[in-house]
């Protein structure tokens, strides 16, 4: 008995009835219900599945499985295994090992319980009044856990229902990642068919958000087969979880087909909308708000959380009830944006990336790159000699914004300073980030109350671009961008592109750098996700599925330019600023000794902030490792290769 109770642990099987979300509801808690007397009516059942809501988000979530507690912070949902940030973590860096545990194996398999209880139960429900919206809301959150574990695990145990100590599913070996698959578009068509329309945009799942996060699964699918390949997989037999996939397993072809449909489907709904300031004096800076936004004291146009309509999936938070309870502004504001993500920005004139555009000017001076750049550049990084707020007592509020908008009028207060880049030691890369950070006047650390985009609109607008173009082989027409890839543009400032605009961008690169360019209409697609999602745990994954991320990652992370291509120092070098009587200096060359510089593709040198030696990424950090207490517990869960 006492093995059979140790191998429920190795899937999360806890017998605690399931609680009512802390996220969006106030509903009576039904902890102290049992399964065998609850259940028995609608207000239960919805109960019960407002328990099952579980998006990873700026809040911790937790749940204790067999006495220990297993949790998801914040910080395991930034870019820091991409090329956008300069942070690396253990998979990047080639050090990943297979520990006793790990979280998400506990964490989500305990969420997974809690959904699979509303499913069965609702099989002996016998009352008049219709559960299938719970039901529908259940088998949603069932998908999300299932692709949270395929992301992290690919193949894993798949259980659909509530288990006892003989059940034989604790011995079960891993289901393929297909098998996965399957599952979790099999639950979503169910949520899709049984969730409601959207109408009060307050975070509960809805078929829309279904559609849209069932198009999600689709294209990263879809495009991991293409590109990945079974690479990943093991043969099942002494290693992974095999390539088995079950009878009518869709094609690439028709699960891109689906994702470009149901993408399709959410924006002609016209049930969101991208928030923007359009027509005002706020349009430039509005697209900052839409990340830090709490009521209408929180950003200078006045705007409430109402106005959001872009958010389809969503954490809501409060500053009362509700606060993100993480360090969210601080731990986001660092200056380790890279220089990549820099110039991947399109430019206003022709909505290419910097290299690839006339509206190219080089480094020389601080502010050369944020001239002419489209606005989720230069309304989500600082740019220098600008004056901005910050969180706590030189924050923003409604009376601040009044006197100093950004846009009309400059009376900020005195404590409010100009910002120059201090890159006085090596990790600072002279960019930083403003997206997902607060200005609120007199807030401390944590109690931040924007809501968590776990997807929104321009998702949705990119998965129809990217699904279309792999469709046609890495060729879409220009109604499809304009439908698409075009409404991003407009709404940051930025002109349309078209497939006329690739030998355009060509032709700049090579007047811009000498050099002959390759960029295609695919790469301006996958450009756009990287500009557009930055911070939102989908870059990562991205490299991954298109089957580069160990080349992509395999290289120098590099911070400001500091040398021209004629050997001349740009301005940073030398430039100094005074804060009270004290004089800073932008730049010390410390910072560039430890790595050392890179000639960059126009000749000029920036500065290492990450060597390329420290990246070694191979194909088998795709996957994490299956925790080793699962395998001991249960050893027909066979390791991912190479682990």
């Amino acid at each position: 008995m006492k093995r059979y109770k140790l191998m429920m642990s190795a899937v999360a099987l806890m017998l605690a009835s399931t609680s009512c979300s802390d996220y969006f509801l106030n509903l009576e808690p039904t902890d102290t219900q049992t399964e065998a007397n609850y259940y028995k009516t609608a207000a239960q059942f919805e109960a019960a599945a407002n328990g099952t809501y579980s998006f990873y988000g700026f809040k911790d979530l937790s749940e204790t499985v067999n006495g220990t507690k297993y949790t998801h912070i914040v910080y395991n949902i930034w870019d820091n295994g991409s090329d956008l940030r300069s942070e690396l973590n253990e998979a990047v860096q080639g050090t990943l090992s297979a520990g006793q545990t790990d979280t998400y194996w506990s964490l989500c398999y305990a969420k997974i319980r809690k959904c699979n209880v509303v499913i069965e139960k609702a099989e002996e429900y016998t009352g008049t009044e219709s559960i299938a919206a719970s039901v529908a809301t259940a088998k949603f959150f069932r998908a999300y856990q299932y692709f949270w574990l395929l992301e992290r695990f690919g193949g894993v145990p798949l259980v659909t229902r509530t288990l006892s100590t003989g059940s034989e599913e604790l011995y079960a070996a891993r289901n393929s990642r297909y098998e996965v698959v399957g599952q979790i578009l099999s639950d979503l068509t169910d949520a899709i068919n049984g969730l409601p329309d959207e109408s009060s945009y307050d975070g509960k799942v809805t078929k829309q958000g279904a559609q849209a996060f069932k198009a999600r699964v689709l294209l990263f699918e879809a495009t991991w087969e293409k590109y990945v390949k079974e690479t990943t997989d093991g043969n099942g037999t002494s290693e992974g979880a095999g390539s088995a996939k079950p009878s009518g397993y869709p094609s690439v072809e028709s699960m891109l087909t689906e994702a470009a449909s149901l993408a399709d489907a959410v924006i002609s709904s016209k049930k969101y909308s991208l928030w923007s300031a359009e027509g005002t004096v706020y349009e430039n800076i509005a697209y900052n708000y839409l990340f830090n936004l709490e009521d209408e004291n929180t950003n200078p146009m006045g705007y409430k959380k109402d106005l959001n309509k872009e958010y389809i999936l969503q954490v809501c938070h409060d500053p009362v009830s509700n606060k993100c309870s993480k360090n969210i502004t601080h731990a986001y504001a660092g200056s380790n944006i890279t220089l990549k993500w820099m110039n991947m920005v399109p430019c206003i004139s022709d909505g290419l990336p910097y290299f690839y555009s006339k509206d190219y000017k080089g480094f020389n001076k601080m502010t050369d790159m944020y001239d002419n750049r489209d606005s989720r550049l230069t309304a989500c990084v600082k740019i220098p000699g600008k004056t901005y707020y910050e969180m706590g007592v030189n924050g923003a509020d409604k009376g601040l914004y009044a006197k100093a908008d950004y846009v009309t009028t400059f009376d900020f207060p005195s404590a409010c300073l100009p910002y120059y880049p201090e890159i006085t030691s090596t990790g600072p890369t002279g960019f930083v980030n403003r997206k997902m950070t607060s200005e609120r006047y007199g807030y401390q650390d944590a109690d931040e109350a924007y809501n968590y985009p776990v997807l929104r609109l321009a998702e949705v607008y990119l998965i129809y671009a990217e699904a279309k173009c792999e469709l046609g082989n890495g060729t879409i027409s220009d109604a499809d961008l304009d439908k698409s890839i075009n409404v991003l543009h407009q709404r940051g400032g930025s002109a349309a592109i078209s497939n006329a605009s690739v030998a355009m961008a060509n032709a700049n690169y090579l007047a811009n750098t000498g050099k002959s360019g390759s960029l295609t209409i695919l790469d301006l697609i996958r450009n756009e996700r990287a500009v557009e999602l930055r911070n939102e745990n989908l870059r990562p994954y991205d490299l991954m599925r298109w089957g580069i991320a160990e080349t992509e990652l395999k290289q120098n992370f590099l911070g400001v330019v500091t040398k021209n291509a004629d050997g001349t120092d740009t301005e940073i070098v030398n430039f100094k600023y005074t804060v009270g009587d004290t004089e800073k200096s932008a730049w010390l060359p410390i910072a560039g000794t430890t790595y050392g510089y890179e000639t960059i593709d126009d000749g000029s040198q920036a500065y290492v902030v990450i060597p390329a030696s420290q990246v070694n990424m191979t194909r088998k950090n795709y996957l994490y490792p299956i925790p080793l207490a699962q395998i001991q517990l249960n050893p027909a869960l066979l390791q991912n290769p190479g682990y």
